[in-house]
């Protein structure tokens, strides 16, 4: 992957001191909770400075400060996911009315300089003096020098006294324009507008933007929708109808966070978009088959594929990485998922299995995830355009390998959460030239009413952030002919 760049406790708690009273000499007191924005800036500036995921240092800190008060949790979470999603445009503005460039800056003051102009120029409910002054007194706490508190409060000070630079015509520079405009790398930028035209790209753009509705997938194999909804909202969880998956529930608001509540620990239900769950169905299943999951994850499409098989046949549910098999047997054992046997292996090596061992094969293939943007806004500047290369040969590999161990009548579901044509549509295209027992089965009329809107006529199953509201994947339905008899 290219990667572009090498607290207060809270007052009044149960428990507490009254002010003016000590604890005895032997009893310590525990150390104050971080403030977010210290959280914030602390973890921005190591994922920079040490090429981390942000997603994975943000996980690690709530669980590192599960005290940490509703307020600010929900602070820290606006703040690093804000930064990273509008980081091109911060850094931009940035450097209009910094005197130094941007790679000569000190990682924790850019990282400062980031949280507070986010804050300044997307959240209007902070007052920019309380901004100013958290900013230089975040400088303090961490021991820089004193001209870099200067140079944090004169960057931030003109920012508010002038606001933020004009941002370029569009006729002039389209791909300019929007990649600031809507802060995303401009060789993305390009490859959207020579495919897809300014208005499409533009569209496509601002859904990225948005911040993504709070989904999940009832667990059938336990409980109904309906049931689930009533019980959430005992758990002081209030859930909403999905929009397209009929098993599927948004979340509105909630008093803890949700996957503490009992029935999220009971197995039921998990987090999923309603466009996975959607791909989900693309395979027709009936209980007693046997499927093959490649790229199986933490879970969410293996519950899926058990649930589709009633729990009674077999999903054997490959996965590579240790770290995700072990939350897959996690995920499997709450859900009740005993139709699924997760492997450890690399499936794009010969699997143990004979030729023709399955009725149906899933690949939830590694790709750019282009499509998932908006619910991982660092894709946007953890890739680059070189990496695009880097996924179709590892594809090709996966449906090399896969396509013998599917029985003749079987189908092959192929999916994808990127926007790209090497990808997807132009990948499938040279494996069934490779492949004449195999052919495209698209026919709206064989699937569940559900999916039928995603379905384009040659076939592929599409959704789109900006069209649908969904999270953008990809799928393909592969049929493997069956022997023609002679005679």
């Amino acid at each position: 992957m290219c990667l572009p760049e090498q607290g207060n406790k809270e007052p009044g708690r149960a428990g507490d001191p009254a002010p003016g009273v000590g604890l005895p000499a032997s009893v310590s007191q525990p150390p104050p909770l971080p403030s977010a924005r210290d959280l914030a800036v602390r973890l921005l500036s190591r994922a920079a400075s040490r090429q981390e995921s942000v997603e994975d240092l943000l996980a690690a800190v709530l669980r590192r400060h599960p005290g940490l008060p509703r307020r600010e949790r929900a602070l820290l979470l606006e703040l690093v996911q804000g930064v990273k999603r509008w980081e091109i445009r911060l850094d931009w503005v940035l450097g209009q009315l910094a005197a130094r460039p941007r790679k000569k800056v000190h990682p924790l003051v850019r990282a400062i300089l980031r949280v507070a102009a986010y804050q300044l120029l997307f959240l209007s409910r902070i007052p920019a003096r309380a901004v100013l002054s958290e900013a230089v007194a975040l400088a303090r706490a961490h021991r820089l020098p004193e001209a870099h508190a200067g140079f944090i409060n004169a960057v931030l000070r003109t920012l508010v006294r002038e606001g933020p630079p004009p941002l370029p015509e569009p006729a002039a520079d389209p791909v300019l324009f929007l990649s600031l405009a809507h802060a995303h790398p401009p060789w993305l930028v390009h490859r959207w507008l020579e495919r897809s035209g300014f208005q499409e790209t533009e569209a496509r753009l601002a859904a990225n933007n948005r911040i993504p509705p709070l989904t999940i997938r009832v667990n059938t194999l336990k409980t109904a929708r309906e049931d689930l909804r009533l019980r959430l909202a005992r758990e002081g969880v209030e859930a909403v109808r999905g929009s397209w998956f009929p098993q599927s529930l948004v979340l509105r608001s909630w008093e803890t966070p949700p996957q503490e509540a009992p029935s999220f620990r009971q197995g039921l239900w998990l987090f999923q978009d309603e466009a996975a769950m959607l791909a989900g169905e693309l395979l027709p299943l009936r209980p007693g088959l046997k499927v093959l999951e490649i790229g199986a994850g933490r879970g969410g499409k293996t519950t899926h594929l058990a649930e589709r098989l009633g729990n009674r046949g077999l999903v054997a549910a490959v996965e590579l990485n240790r770290s995700r098999l072990k939350e897959l047997r996690g995920t499997l054992r709450r859900w009740g998922a005993s139709a699924a046997r997760p492997l450890l292996a690399d499936a794009a090596r010969p699997l143990p299995f004979r030729p023709g061992t399955f009725d149906a094969v899933m690949i939830d293939a590694p790709c750019s995830g282009l499509g998932i943007i908006r619910r991982h806004p660092e894709i946007k500047t953890r890739l680059c355009e070189a990496d695009l290369a880097t996924f179709p040969p590892r594809q090709r590999a996966l449906l090399a390998a896969a396509a013998p161990l599917l029985k003749p009548g079987g189908r092959l579901l192929y999916v994808t959460c990127t926007t790209e044509p090497e990808e997807n549509e132009d990948l499938i295209r040279a494996f069934l030239a490779e492949h004449p027992e195999f052919r495209l089965d698209g026919a709206p009329e064989t699937l569940p009413a559900p999916v039928r809107p995603f379905l384009e006529p040659l076939g592929w199953f599409r959704t789109s952030p900006g069209r649908d509201g969904l999270d953008g994947f990809f799928a393909a339905v592969l049929l493997k002919r069956r022997p023609v008899q002679e005679g």
